[in-house]
């Protein structure tokens, strides 16, 4: 893709809605994008690059096939007719977080769409769902090497609460660290 014209047809009014299993590529499209973008310099750059679409489409689609319920709703950033970014949420998955409360699992968009405002609607979404569904703690995890996504959270009123692990994948590891926000904030 053409990167000025890419860039501007992205700036469309984005439009933000509840993903299904037919985003489950699109999905793995966009999360392996950001991943290999955002995290250039964190993790190493041969498990960046082997990381690949199909096995993760393959376990989106499942995700999004079992949230039936909508206990884990996702939700994709689209831009004309593609999409461009999503953020997936759920119940807390740590012992430690009070309820009610829900977490942020993933929220990626495509590299060449950051700073558009699209990280803020989708964390936005979700937010507002969580909150209207009476969460009073929200929580997410993020690599602590990543300054440009922290500054993100922090600038959405997110706060570092102490909670730290480690992220291991096979050899790969690196630290997280846990934030937290009320929804009504």
């Amino acid at each position: 893709m053409d990167a000025g014209r890419g860039r501007e047809a992205e700036t469309a009014a984005p439009v933000v809605r509840r993903a299904g299993p037919d985003d489950a590529r699109a999905i793995a499209e966009v999360a392996v994008a950001g991943w290999q973008a955002a995290y250039r310099g964190i993790l190493p750059d041969d498990f960046l690059d082997a990381l690949r679409v199909d096995p993760r489409a393959a376990a989106w689609r499942e995700i999004l096939v079992r949230d039936v319920d909508g206990g884990t709703p996702t939700w994709v950033a689209e831009s004309g007719d593609r999409i461009v970014g999503f953020v997936g949420s759920g119940p807390p998955r740590d012992d430690d977080v009070p309820l009610p409360a829900a977490e942020v699992y993933a929220i990626y968009v495509l590299p060449q769409c950051w700073r558009l405002g699209l990280g803020r609607a989708l964390l936005d979404a979700a937010v507002a769902h969580w909150h209207a569904a009476g969460a009073e703690t929200l929580a997410l995890w993020v690599f602590e090497a990543n300054a440009q996504a922290r500054a993100f959270y922090e600038a959405m009123g997110w706060l570092p609460d102490g909670g730290r692990k480690e992220f291991r994948l096979g050899d790969v590891a690196a630290i997280e660290i846990r934030y937290r926000r009320s929804p009504g904030r």
